[in-house]
């Protein structure tokens, strides 16, 4: 897996549910937050990309008191023309509240449809050496 990046993100008040924990729908916001983070880091400007899976698995809460979290994010594998990402949200305690693994299709939004990871984005999103799947 390429290097994991590391994004913290402010928790708000709007962010909580009546029974003081965050409300799961955000915890995809925050997801989406750090993946952005993350290809921001790997500059290969900006990346079009569509949401073709995702999987959420909720360890733990995030509570009321919590300021902060801090989400994980890193490619596990690179097709033609789209990759997928494990990530993670951590607490401020230092444990693992949410773990998670999308499949992004890169997009061309002048045709509209999928197009190829270029050059450039596959050796900025996994280093040489690492796992990269052909499908066809």
């Amino acid at each position: 897996m390429n290097a994991v990046k590391s994004h913290e993100v402010q928790l708000r008040w709007r962010d909580f549910d009546g029974l003081g924990h965050v409300n799961h729908p955000v915890v995809l916001t925050y997801l989406e937050e750090g993946r952005d983070a993350f290809l921001e880091s790997c500059e290969i400007g900006r990346v079009d990309y569509v949401v073709g899976r995702c999987s959420v698995t909720f360890r733990k809460e995030i509570r009321l008191e919590s300021d902060s979290v801090t989400v994980e994010c890193g490619v596990r594998e690179l097709g033609n023309s789209s990759f997928t990402t494990s990530e993670r949200i951590i607490d401020d305690r230092g444990e693992v509240a949410v773990e998670a693994e999308f499949g992004l299709v890169m997009w061309d939004p002048a045709l509209p449809g999928s197009r190829p990871i270029t050059r450039r984005e596959r050796s900025a999103l996994m280093p040489a050496g690492e796992r990269e799947v052909d499908r066809g």
